[in-house]
């Protein structure tokens, strides 16, 4: 039974969550649609969901727990999208797992390589491959990867996350040379800076006043990446007309540098 009754196309976040992600699911829900919110954690997700339909009015979203370290658990969520909301329009893979202080790669256990890569790249890999289908045989699709400066480089301490967001842009030019002659638009969105969450951001602000830099608390949207206007080009980059379609772009605050941390 359809619970989307309004039949509004529908988004996917994966890797929802108080930051990014959520920002991305209001922005499209403000727009008309429905938002399918993955993720590992039941209790962030209903909060969301909860919040955005509080927001939004009923039936505008509905949660998935999901382990995107499982390819079962991706698939299974998004054969439940399908039958409970319809055909995924827009495709957001949000995911991302990295060391807030990083580790040396001899300090860097196997386990949390393997576990960090599966979340950062084979889990956009999974959910690639379960909505391209309908994408296809709509003739149309959106599909956004959300990236990293370590996309594009190598940073000391950051062996378990990097090589998945490599492997992630390479994904991303892969749908763009297969799928784009058939109305697919991927893009990979390089999200230069650290971003206004409740971990980064919290972090950043402590880190400014241990170093005497209180001076950036007021003046935050420099320094910081906030999530509400980075959704703003998360929906810039759907509704761009396929005569200026945009592969990669990449986004940072007024007072960080280009590729900051490289």
């Amino acid at each position: 039974m359809s619970l989307n009754k309004h039949n509004k196309p529908v988004i996917a976040v994966v890797g929802a969550g108080p930051g990014i992600g959520e920002a991305v699911a209001r922005r499209f829900v403000a727009e008309g649609f429905y938002a399918a919110l993955l993720a590992r954690t039941e209790d962030k997700l209903h909060k969301m969901a909860q919040g955005i339909e509080a927001d939004h009015g009923p039936d505008t979203a509905k949660y998935y727990i999901t382990d995107l370290r499982e390819e079962a658990s991706v698939l299974t969520s998004f054969q439940h999208i399908r039958d409970e909301l319809g055909a995924v329009s827009v495709l957001v893979y949000n995911a991302g797992a990295r060391r807030v202080n990083g580790r040396s790669i001899l300090d860097t256990s196997s386990e949390e390589f393997e576990n960090f890569t599966k979340i950062n790249l084979f889990g956009a890999f999974w959910a690639t491959k379960c909505v391209l289908p309908d994408m296809l045989a709509a003739g149309k699709g959106t599909i956004l990867f959300t990236g990293a400066t370590g996309a594009l480089r190598g940073n000391p301490g950051l062996s378990s996350f990097s090589p998945g967001k490599f492997g992630l842009r390479s994904l991303c030019q892969i749908v763009t040379r297969e799928y784009q002659a058939r109305g697919i638009h991927a893009a990979h969105v390089i999200v230069d800076s650290p971003v206004d969450g409740k971990l980064i951001g919290e972090w950043s602000r402590r880190e400014w006043k241990r170093r005497g830099q209180e001076g950036k608390l007021d003046d935050v949207d420099a320094h910081l990446v906030a999530p509400a206007d980075l959704a703003q080009t998360y929906w810039f980059l759907h509704t761009q007309p396929r005569s200026s379609w945009t592969h990669e772009l990449d986004v940072r605050p007024q007072g960080e540098s280009m590729f900051s941390k490289l």
